[in-house]
């Protein structure tokens, strides 16, 4: 009995993906933007923090880390009836990350919605994974922020973290995006 198919099926011919501009780039390395943690106000019962940024010459990442208090029931356990509660009833019980542009622009977290370009900047969630009490979140921003200013703005009502707003010089991503590395720039994306 062989262990391995002699030979494999055909496989199909896949179709070159034309990217848009807003999209993450496939043909870059970022570089990393020089910034410490960046904590969001914490609760009783969790925190978040901004953990890094890497810059495109187009977009940014932002890595951002979600920690519950390991006495306090997880993303996956039942909730307490106050938890409860404010899930049935509260919309905004969830977590919510939008950014401030110096230029005054708000960017509400979200995806563009069909396949028409974006009408302004945009910020969307691009991966993440963890545990009931750990998460690591994974965010795409585009374009690049306008000079000056930028606050990042965070609430996660359900465990009692309320609106609060940590912020950078643009400046740092700006620069950071000039020290991106063009893998083949020929290919655009």
């Amino acid at each position: 009995m062989r262990f391995f198919r002699k030979s494999l099926p055909p496989r199909p011919t896949l179709q070159r993906r034309v990217p848009r501009p807003w999209d993450p780039p496939e043909s870059e390395f970022p570089a990393i933007v020089p910034i410490d943690t960046l904590p969001f106000d914490r609760s009783e019962q969790a925190a978040i923090a901004i953990i890094g940024i890497s810059a495109y010459r187009e977009g940014f990442d932002i890595f951002m880390a979600r920690r519950i208090r390991p006495s306090v029931p997880g993303l996956d356990e039942d909730p307490t009836p106050e938890m409860a509660r404010h899930m049935r009833t509260d919309p905004m019980s969830f977590p919510f990350f939008s950014l401030l542009l110096s230029d005054g622009q708000q960017v509400v977290s979200g995806r563009p919605h069909g396949e028409s370009d974006p009408t302004g900047p945009i910020l969307r969630s691009h991966g993440g994974g963890g545990t009931t009490h750990s998460q690591f979140l994974r965010w795409w921003a585009w374009p690049l922020p306008p000079k000056g200013p930028l606050e990042f703005v965070c609430q996660w009502p359900m465990y009692g973290i309320a609106e609060t707003r940590v912020g950078i010089d643009a400046q740092l991503i700006l620069d950071a995006a000039q020290r991106s590395v063009q893998l083949w720039p020929e290919d655009k994306g």
